[in-house]
């Protein structure tokens, strides 16, 4: 069996064997779609997590859309708690996070990034400011 990136990527923060990844899995790869392949949005601000995410994961999954988000936000929980500074600063791009941990929605769009482009959020912001 075949791993996709994105399981790869979240199996390498929290580790084999803890939990069901696959609704985690399915949001960040609608979310690459959605921002890089399709381009369907021009910001992310753009895209509802309910409607243009969690709807589409749950009916690729035959969950609901309820059961759906509630593991992707269990899921994405465990990644940040599962995160040293070190993970934090690979995967994201900076570590301090003052406001504590971040919504399910933007570790979504981490995640989402660092598969597609292979850079941290912050490090592709700081290029496309940079342009």
């Amino acid at each position: 069996m075949k791993m996709l990136r994105e399981e790869l990527v979240i199996r390498e923060i929290i580790g084999p064997g803890r939990g069901d990844t696959v609704a985690l899995c399915c949001a960040v790869e609608i979310t690459e779609q959605l921002l890089f392949e399709e381009k369907k949005y021009s910001y992310m601000s753009d895209i509802r997590v309910t409607r243009d995410i969690y709807t589409i994961a749950a009916r690729r999954l035959g969950r609901t859309i309820k059961s759906t988000a509630r593991q992707i936000q269990r899921t994405s929980e465990r990644c940040w708690y599962s995160m040293d500074n070190a993970l934090r600063l690979r995967y994201i791009g900076k570590t301090c996070f003052p406001e504590g941990a971040p919504s399910t929605r933007d570790m979504i769009f981490y995640l989402a990034f660092y598969c597609y482009c292979h850079e941290p959020y912050y490090q592709v912001l700081r290029k496309e400011v940079g342009r």
